[in-house]
C-alpha cells in the first residue's frame, strides 16, 4: 500500500545561517577584544597625540605637519581653551589663523577608561609645512591640558592590525546573516493549502491533500453519483464506469447518447452543437448488414496489404489457344457423298 507523503517542513538553511552568524558575532568579539591595547593606544588621545600635551594659554610650534586632518582635544569639564593654527614662514607666524573645517568624522576619540573628551577645533590641511598652535583662555587654565591629534594616524594604527580587521569583518558578516536567515525561515514557511487540485464533474477545485489508492475522490469506482447533475443526450456523461481491461464495443454507448463520437468531438470544437446533434440522430451507427460487413473486410484487408508494401492479387486475363475446330462436311445430298464421312474420321 502506498504510504503518505511527509508534511512539508521548513527549509534547514534558515536556522543554519542563523548559527553561522552567531558563530561569526561570537568569534569576531573575541578576536576584537583581545586587541583592546590596540585600540586604546590608537583611539586615546592622550596616547595619540602629536608632540607633548599643551599646557595652559600660549604660542607652540609644532613644526612639519604632513597629516591631513588634525583635532585639538581636551577632557570634559575643564576650562575651555581657545585654539588657532597658524602657518609659519622662518621664525614669525604667517597671515590669519587657519579656517577651521571638520575632516574624516567616521574616526573619532574614545578611552578604554571611559574618560569623556571635548574636541575643540579640527582643521584640514592641504598641504604640508610648519604651523604653530596659538592657544588662550577666558578662564584660568594653567592647569588645563590639550592634544593636537592627527586623525591619519589613527586609521592607519587601527588598519594595520590584522587580527583587530578581521575580527571587525567577522562581526559585521555575523551582523548581515542574520537578517537574511529570517528571510529564509520566513520565507520557507510550508503552505497549509494543498499543491495538488482536481476538477470535480461541475468545474469546482477539489483539493488533494491524501494521494493514495483508498483516496475517495480519485478512486471511486462505485455507482454513479446521484448528485452529479446529467446531462441529456447526446451530451450525456462521457466517464467510463466499469473500466474493463477487454476491448469494448461503444457502438451502444453512441446510440444511448452517453458516449461522444468523433465527428460529434470535431463538431463541438468547431461550434457546431446542431451539427452534433444531427451526427446523434443518424442511423450510421446501427449495425451493419452482412454485405457491408464483407465490404469493411475487403477495404481493411487492402489498406494492409498497402501498409505492408504487398500489392493485391489482381485478375489475370485467361489466355485462349486457337485450336482448329473440324466442322463435319456439308452436302447437299447425303447418298451423293457417302464416302464423305469416311474420309472426314480419317483425317
Amino acid at each position: 500500500m502506498m504510504q503518505a507523503p511527509e508534511p512539508a517542513k521548513r527549509s534547514p538553511w534558515g536556522f543554519r545561517l542563523a548559527v553561522a552568524g552567531a558563530v561569526m558575532v561570537l568569534l569576531g568579539a573575541v578576536m576584537m577584544s583581545s586587541q583592546s591595547s590596540t585600540i586604546n593606544a590608537a583611539m586615546d588621545p592622550r596616547e595619540q597625540h602629536h608632540d607633548e600635551p599643551y599646557v595652559g594659554a600660549g604660542t607652540y610650534a609644532l613644526g612639519e605637519l604632513n597629516g591631513s586632518c588634525y583635532r585639538f582635544y581636551q577632557l570634559k569639564g575643564d576650562p575651555v581653551m581657545d585654539v588657532e593654527l597658524h602657518r609659519v614662514e622662518g621664525s614669525s607666524l604667517a597671515g590669519e589663523a587657519l579656517e577651521e573645517s571638520s575632516c574624516m568624522l567616521d574616526w573619532q576619540a574614545m578611552a578604554a577608561d571611559g574618560t569623556a573628551f571635548v574636541e575643540v577645533a579640527s582643521w584640514k590641511l592641504n598641504e604640508s609645512g610648519e604651523y604653530a598652535l596659538v592657544v588662550s583662555c577666558e578662564e584660568d587654565c594653567a592647569e588645563t591640558s590639550g592634544w593636537l591629534v592627527p586623525v591619519d594616524d589613527i586609521q592607519s594604527d587601527l588598519l594595520s592590525s590584522t587580527w583587530l580587521v578581521l575580527g571587525g569583518a567577522m562581526c559585521c558578516l555575523g551582523v548581515l546573516t542574520t537578517p537574511l536567515a529570517l528571510i529564509i525561515y520566513v520565507a520557507s514557511k510550508p503552505s497549509k493549502a494543498p499543491r495538488v487540485m482536481m476538477v470535480g464533474p461541475e468545474g469546482q477545485l477539489i483539493p488533494i491533500t491524501d494521494v493514495n489508492p483508498d483516496h475517495p475522490t480519485l478512486f471511486t469506482q462505485g455507482e454513479h453519483d446521484p448528485q452529479q447533475q446529467a446531462v441529456a443526450p447526446p451530451f450525456a456523461d462521457t466517464a467510463e464506469r466499469q473500466p474493463s481491461q477487454q476491448f469494448v464495443d461503444g457502438m451502444r454507448d453512441v446510440a444511448a447518447g452517453s458516449l461522444l463520437t468523433t465527428e460529434q468531438v470535431y463538431a463541438l470544437m468547431r461550434g457546431d452543437v446542431e451539427g452534433a446533434q444531427d451526427h446523434a440522430k443518424t442511423g450510421r451507427y446501427q449495425s451493419t448488414t452482412p454485405e457491408e460487413t464483407i465490404q469493411d473486410a475487403a477495404n481493411a484487408a487492402a489498406i494492409a496489404s498497402w501498409d505492408e508494401g504487398v500489392p493485391l492479387a489482381e485478375p489475370q486475363p485467361v489466355q485462349r489457344t486457337a485450336t482448329a475446330v473440324k466442322r463435319a462436311p456439308t452436302t447437299s445430298s447425303t447418298a451423293g457423298n457417302s464416302d464423305a464421312w469416311k474420309d472426314w474420321d480419317e483425317q
